[in-house]
């Protein structure tokens, strides 16, 4: 590949991560959030356009948290779930501050898969919980 074609394909692809980045605002908490039910929240592979960040929620990695024939891990999915709306998130966030863990690993819930961030030592699944406030 010529270096001018190499060096636009890297100013596209940067411009576009720009691009993305700028559709997501994170918003100072607007207050405390009663607890909501788990039914209530909805997964994030990326950022909705307008959130508030909650906190972190953690989850150990236990035998009932395998993968299904099909590659879910509903029991995990669900388990975030509940600790995010305890802390009044109608959103999980499948994203953490890096330090929190040490690598994404792939993971079903009903049929949709996503990438789960996961420390090794102890085994948790890690993620954030948010409240959305535009999609």
């Amino acid at each position: 590949m010529p270096k001018n074609t190499s060096r636009l394909t890297c100013l596209v692809l940067a411009c576009t991560a720009l691009a993305l980045a700028a559709c997501s605002e994170q918003v100072p908490v607007s207050g405390p959030h009663p607890p909501l039910s788990p039914d209530q929240v909805k997964i994030f592979q990326a950022a909705p356009q307008k959130y508030e960040m909650l906190g972190t929620v953690e989850v150990p990695v236990t035998p009932e948290m395998k993968w299904d024939e099909k590659g879910d891990s509903t029991a995990g999915f669900n388990a975030l779930k509940a600790k995010a709306a305890a802390l009044g998130a109608n959103g999980l966030l499948l994203t953490a501050d890096q330090k929190l863990y040490d690598v994404g690993v792939g993971a079903g819930y009903n049929g949709t898969f996503y990438t789960v961030p996961l420390r090794y030592q102890p085994r948790t699944a890690v993620a954030s919980a948010i409240f959305v406030l535009k999609e």
